[in-house]
């Protein structure tokens, strides 16, 4: 073991290869997670020099004041992501009240509905059952009307001259 470090330290060639290699087996193992790692470093020196080129004097003197500014300005957001969440939470509440208020007044008139339905049925089918009654009579009377038209008819012609059947139109 001793060999290998001090042969490290006397040859920086071999320390180069070492640390490349290290370096190729991390960069490979995490080759996703360093990309991202990459790409978030660009894109914070991308806006810390937007910044700093485009308000030169707003931009802090040191590195504590600016993340205090920046602690800050997060809480704020926070609390005001909080609170309009909670007023939506609020308002999402009292509109399921009302609209389960009106789906229960709507049961209600449809259960009226249904019941003055039920009793329009029944008064119909009594309406319907009256009515074949009074047809039925109505036809009763009306045959029995036209047996007595006819027995009169025979009558009336059995008085006039003949034996034949006066209700009978036909002729012989």
């Amino acid at each position: 073991m001793e060999g290998i470090v001090r042969s490290v330290i006397d040859h920086p060639l071999v320390a180069m290869a070492v640390c490349l290699s290290a370096l190729l087996l991390v960069y490979f193992l995490f080759r996703s997670l360093i990309k991202l790692a990459l790409i978030l470093i660009l894109i914070a020196v991308v806006i810390c020099g937007y910044f700093y080129l485009r308000h030169p004097e707003s931009r802090p003197v040191n590195i504590k004041d600016a993340v205090e500014k920046v602690r800050v300005g997060a809480g704020k957001a926070v609390d005001q992501g909080k609170s309009v969440v909670d007023k939506g939470i609020d308002k999402g509440k009292d509109a399921y009240e009302k609209g389960k208020e009106w789906v229960d007044k709507g049961k209600t008139v449809v259960d009226k509905g249904i019941d003055k339905g039920k009793d329009a049925v029944e008064k119909g089918k009594e309406w319907v059952d009256k009515g074949k009654t009074v047809l039925d009579k109505g036809i009763d009377k009306g045959k029995d009307a036209i047996e007595k038209k006819r027995e009169s008819a025979d009558n009336l012609g059995k008085t006039l001259g003949g034996e034949g059947d006066a209700g009978n139109r036909q002729k012989p």
